[in-house]
């Protein structure tokens, strides 16, 4: 009851945790991105009232003007009463600055331009035809591009942003109208919006957390009705807490019983495992023995023919001794090769991955010459593993000897296995034709067997080998004409 009652409480904190952060952030987010809007909105405000002013000072003015003044052909007077109609102008468009250019050998004129009530006050006026130094390298380029644009200058008279435009009257006439607006002003502005915008979304801040301080109250509540039911509770989580230690004892002791019970079992399954390839071995000794010992038997009664038709001589004597001594070296060393594959390794040591491979083949390859497979072999690794050598022949020979089983069993044509080194990886594939899908995820369980007369232990005892003594991995997967065997070895020491 409590925990439930705990996990109710819990659950509603986080969720008021979760609800009161998400609120705070959507505020955040949502003032974000309201004055990213109303930026936005108010740039292109700004930029539709620059084109706007720009254009009517070339509407005020005229082309008439233009063309006139390219002649030369404006005068004091005349030049003075443009002043003051831009000069209104710019008032009603709610700009600070209309004005004409004209480019002279990449230097720009001034042809009109508005004025402040100060600068006209001061007859601090631009004149017609007065040079314009601070122009920036696009304007001085505008007839170049022919396109208008809008960019923050800083002159004399501040920093503005202003829009420039080319244009060309009836004659062929070029000249630029341009307007500005000080960017103290758009500043000003968005400050202002920005201003606004956090005292709403303050506001809504601080109703979030009325209703987060409403809602703390009454988990708060809930929390010391947890708390009464938790007082009377105690004395008996302290019995249940005492009778959990003694089955933890107890259950700790059955756990250490139940791993030596299945390391046993498994020892006993990999002895037994051992034992019916000593009884597959004997067959193997007796296939590679035939040849050498009928050798040995065809010598020795060439010899004693030899002898009796007295036709045996010092060196016919020799080549025999010989031939025998090679046939009994090979005896030898086949009883070796079998010998230390039976003996049961101490530790684990450092070996070549290409050698397990080259000793397995050694102990296999007559029996898979006898049922006339072919092997193909692929030795590319050059890494070094630190495993029980005698343990990974055994798991690989059970993958070899379960290829040939399946590859008898269904009387495959051309029978090949093909076993291949890469890194740390040894593969082994046949062309039995695969195993069925449905049963490819059980082959490594014990006792699992396709086969009549089957124990059900190769592969699981090749699994365990690979992956419990070594920290490997083995998988199996179908091929295109049958079944992979794939062997990780780790190349560290552990």
């Amino acid at each position: 009851m409590k925990k439930s009652l705990l996990s109710n409480y819990y659950k509603k904190r986080r969720f008021f945790i979760i609800l009161l952060v998400g609120m705070i952030f959507l505020i955040f987010i949502f003032a974000f991105f309201s004055y990213k809007l109303v930026s936005n909105e108010f740039d292109n405000f700004i930029n539709s009232k620059l084109k706007s002013a720009a254009l009517n000072t070339a509407f005020v003015l005229g082309d008439d003007f233009f063309d006139r003044a390219s002649r030369g052909e404006v005068y004091t007077d005349e030049d003075v009463d443009n002043t003051l109609k831009l000069t209104k102008l710019a008032q009603n468009e709610g700009v600070d600055y209309v004005y004409t250019m004209t480019e002279i050998n990449k230097k720009i004129y001034f042809t009109s331009s508005s004025a402040t009530k100060g600068e006209i006050a001061s007859n601090k006026i631009f004149n017609y035809m007065q040079e314009y130094p601070e122009a920036s390298e696009k304007l001085k380029n505008i007839f170049k591009f022919n396109k208008p644009f809008y960019e923050v200058t800083s002159d004399r008279w501040g920093t503005f942003k202003s829009i420039l435009i080319p244009m060309k009257t009836h004659e062929g006439v070029r000249y630029i109208v341009g307007a500005d607006i000080k960017i103290d002003r758009i500043l000003a502005k968005k400050e202002e919006f920005l201003k606004y915008i956090l005292i709403f979304s303050f506001l809504i801040l601080f109703v979030v957390l009325i209703f987060a301080y409403k809602l703390r109250k009454i988990l708060k509540e809930e929390m010391i009705v947890i708390n009464k039911i938790q007082d009377k509770l105690e004395e008996e989580i302290a019995q249940k807490t005492k009778e959990l230690r003694e089955l933890n004892a107890h259950l700790e002791e059955r756990v250490k019983e139940e791993v030596e019970k299945n390391r046993q079992k498994d020892k006993q399954l990999l002895a037994k495992s051992r034992l019916a390839q000593m009884g597959e071995a004997i067959s193997l000794i007796a296939h590679q023995w035939r040849q050498p010992l009928s050798s040995i038997n065809l010598l020795v009664t060439q010899a004693k023919i030899m002898s009796e038709r007295n036709k045996l001589n010092e060196d016919n004597l020799k080549e025999c001794s010989i031939q025998v001594k090679n046939s009994v070296y090979y005896l030898n060393d086949t009883i070796e090769l079998f010998r230390k594959f039976f003996k049961i390794d101490s530790k684990k040591q450092l070996h070549d991955i290409n050698e397990i491979v080259e000793n397995v083949l050694n102990l296999q390859k007559i029996i898979l010459q006898s049922k006339n497979i072919k092997l193909d072999v692929e030795l590319k690794s050059n890494k070094k593993v630190y495993i029980f050598m005698n343990e990974v022949m055994q798991a690989i020979m059970d993958i070899i000897k379960n290829s040939i089983d399946e590859i008898e069993k269904r009387n495959i044509k051309n029978p090949v296995i093909k076993i291949k080194t890469e890194e740390n990886k040894i593969i082994i594939c046949d062309n039995a034709g695969g195993i069925d899908e449905k049963i490819i995820d059980k082959i490594f369980e014990p006792y699992f067997s396709t086969k009549n007369d089957g124990t059900g232990l190769g592969l699981y005892i090749s699994k365990v080998i690979i992956e419990e003594h070594h920290n490997g991995k083995i998988e199996v997967k179908n091929t295109q004409n049958g079944a992979c065997f794939i062997i990780t070895l780790p190349t560290s020491t552990q």
